[in-house]
């Protein structure tokens, strides 16, 4: 299968931080990271939060949200229909906290490109998350924004599942990610460059493109036992994709290793992002069983020489997949580009 859009190779890393960067590819759109055909249900009665009656907040509203600041700059307050980029702006790089007021929620879009930049990259001071009681869509744990399940009714699809939103760029070491999420957005801890390692709960059901994407400081991504699949080697998150092949999820920017290649035989992926400014890495060495290699898969990786795959066969690279490595001089060519 194939997804609609794809990154212009020819976006600077700059304009990535502007704005959203490309759709998943055929890995991801057949169940990997971004899932979003599977992530989502139809509708039902009953399935939503009820606000309080003097706040309408109902899609037929068409109230859109905004943001305010207090008089230091330090706390943002978040009312309304947000998206995650609407919820800093130029005004807010000093401030340390965020307050989601009582009718504040997040329109989640899984078919958005398939990742971001940093969702608070113009407030990356932040270290504290507020929701005020009553707000029935969204909840704060251990600096993490989660959206309750079917919390997200003003599109076609809902979101049915507990769906972590977004980490506050100021969050600093070990960090776990509570039993009962269920999915992981897009470019959830991008930009959170202090937690050293991630633990995943068994609940786990979707991971977004780039969702540990340019965690500088982070070694470790572990995963406890799983139904949907996923599972760590060396640190290192995968997914297995059926019963005879596996994708590789997400890469630690923070490992110190210079070369990798110790992937599952199995490895037939690399998620879009997945190892987004991995500034150690100078070798990659993929599985012979190696299909296609996603947008953005090794954006950012500076210091990055050689990518090689031991494959003869036709292998589906993405046009930028290797987008900002200038030190590459050995790599899969495009055998397939999505251009």
């Amino acid at each position: 299968m194939k997804m609609g859009l794809w990154l212009i190779a020819s976006l600077s890393f700059l304009a990535m931080l502007g704005g959203c960067g490309a759709a998943s590819n055929e890995a991801t759109a057949s169940g990997a990271a971004s899932q979003a055909n599977i992530s989502r249900k139809n509708i039902k009665p009953g399935n939503n939060p009820i606000p309080d009656e003097d706040t309408d907040i109902s899609p037929e509203s068409k109230k859109r949200g905004k943001i305010s600041l207090s008089k230091d700059k330090k706390t943002i307050f978040a009312q309304g229909w947000l998206e995650t980029h609407e919820l800093a702006d130029r005004r807010t790089k000093k401030a340390t906290k965020i307050v989601f007021r009582k009718d504040a929620r997040i329109l989640v879009d899984w078919n958005m490109d398939s990742f971001c930049p940093p969702h608070l990259q113009d407030a990356p001071l932040v270290k504290e998350i507020e929701v005020e009681e009553g707000n029935p869509f969204l909840y704060e744990i251990d600096g993490m924004l989660i959206q309750r399940a079917g919390a997200d009714f003003d599109i076609e699809y809902t979101t049915d599942r507990e769906t972590l939103i977004l980490c506050v760029p100021g969050k600093k070491g070990e960090i776990r990610i509570p039993e009962g999420v269920q999915d992981i957005y897009t470019s959830a801890f991008y930009g959170c460059s202090g937690i050293s390692s991630v633990f995943l709960p068994s609940s786990l059901y979707v991971v977004g493109d780039a969702a540990f994407g340019g965690m500088k400081s982070c070694t470790s991504i572990q995963s406890q036992k799983n139904k949907k699949g996923f599972f760590t080697k060396n640190g290192v998150l995968y997914l297995h994709y059926s019963n005879s092949s596996s994708i590789l999820i997400a890469y630690p920017a923070g490992k110190t290793d210079k070369i990798f290649k110790n992937a599952p035989k199995n490895t037939a992926f690399v998620s879009a992002g997945a190892f987004l400014e991995a500034t150690q890495l100078q070798e990659v060495y993929l599985p012979s069983g190696m299909k296609t290699i996603n947008d953005g898969a090794f954006w950012g990786c500076k210091n990055l020489k050689k990518v090689i795959v031991n494959n003869k066969k036709r292998i589906n690279v993405a046009g930028d997949a290797f987008f900002g490595c200038p030190k590459l001089k050995e790599y899969v060519t495009d055998k397939h580009d999505y251009l």
